[in-house]
């Protein structure tokens, strides 16, 4: 039994143990379903992520070449459209931000978020997203439910101001959907593994009960 939780726990991707309601801040947290086997909602959040967050926040710990095959696109295609630094396809996600320049320009060294889905949860940051609002005291303008007094600016508040409630909202799903993947990028793979380690588990332990039951024969 102890040999059967432990495959269960190692092999599960989205185990939670919680010992009360999880929050958002002082507000309870949206509702929201991971779906990191959605390859489109993937291909979108990651050129959400490319596009208006990889400025100033890397994914160290990722590799282009394995996002790109992850989520079936073509290296030349990933290459020519998403890499804007001149990094190679094989590289890890760093930013050319460097850290004297963002402390300069803007008072802080912005956090890798390659693991921010594990640290926050998926939930967190898609209720984080959804939630900033105007704040004439900040310094640039806004503020954020969640996350009160963050130095971070609005970056997708064009978008927001373009788009429809609904048409926003899938924008920020599909951005927390990838940053859900790039946090454990073989969950899926476990999850597959998993399915038929317990397959064969049910399978073994079925036989064995028959062998087990022969050799009582036996006995007797």
């Amino acid at each position: 039994m102890r040999k059967f939780l432990y495959l269960l726990f190692f092999f599960s991707p989205t185990i939670l143990f919680s010992a009360g309601e999880y929050r958002c801040g002082l507000m309870e947290c949206d509702n929201f379903e991971a779906n990191v086997s959605d390859k489109a909602s993937l291909q979108r959040g990651l050129s959400t992520y490319m596009n208006y967050c990889y400025g100033c926040h890397s994914l160290k710990y990722s590799r282009y070449k394995r996002v790109a095959e992850d989520l079936l696109i073509p290296l030349e295609m990933y290459e020519d459209n998403l890499i804007f630094n001149g990094s190679k396809i094989g590289e890890l996600m760093e930013i050319s931000l460097s850290k004297d320049d963002a402390i300069n320009w803007l008072g802080a060294y912005p956090p890798d978020l390659t693991l921010e889905a594990r640290l926050r949860r998926p939930d967190w940051i898609y209720t984080y997203l959804r939630n900033y609002y105007p704040d004439s005291t900040r310094p640039y303008g806004v503020n954020n439910k969640v996350y009160q007094n963050v130095n971070m600016p609005h970056v997708l508040e064009d978008m927001q101001n373009s788009l429809s409630v609904a048409e926003y909202d899938q924008v920020i799903y599909d951005l927390t959907n990838f940053m859900t993947y790039v946090a454990d990028p073989s969950a899926e793979q476990r999850k597959r593994i998993g399915t038929y380690v317990l397959l064969f588990l049910v399978i073994f332990t079925s036989f064995a009960y028959m062998t087990y039951r022969e050799f009582k024969k036996d006995l007797k």
